[in-house]
């Protein structure tokens, strides 16, 4: 009876030492990245005003990145494309066109 309830006690640590290891990879995958999705959005939003229909982090050129669909206000729709790290707005596109940010600022100077 001592052997079950010992292997009962030991298999339960196993289960619960598994689920405290998920939980410090989930949260080690969340401060690799540097910004929470509810962050990211905010970004987003600040940058194309609309309503968000879908969030996405991929790895492109050796870098996290966030992609934001936005549905802008004139029914258009956009994708922000964010630097999971540092927050920074990377490109802004509009119906597949890409209209990077950099671009915009030397056809000012």
């Amino acid at each position: 009876m001592n052997k079950t309830f010992i292997a009962g006690g030991a298999l339960t640590g196993l289960v619960l030492a598994g689920g405290i290891v998920g939980m410090v990879s989930a949260q080690s995958a969340a401060d690799a990245t540097g910004l929470t999705k509810e962050q990211v959005i905010e970004i987003a939003l600040m940058e194309v005003p609309g309503e968000v229909m879908e969030v996405e982090r991929e790895r492109e050129d050796g870098q996290h990145v966030y992609e934001v669909e936005i549905l802008a206000a004139d029914g258009s729709e956009m994708e922000v494309e964010i630097a999971a790290d540092t927050g920074e707005i990377l490109n802004v596109s509009a119906d597949g066109e890409d209209c990077d940010k950099d671009d915009d600022e030397d056809e000012d100077a």
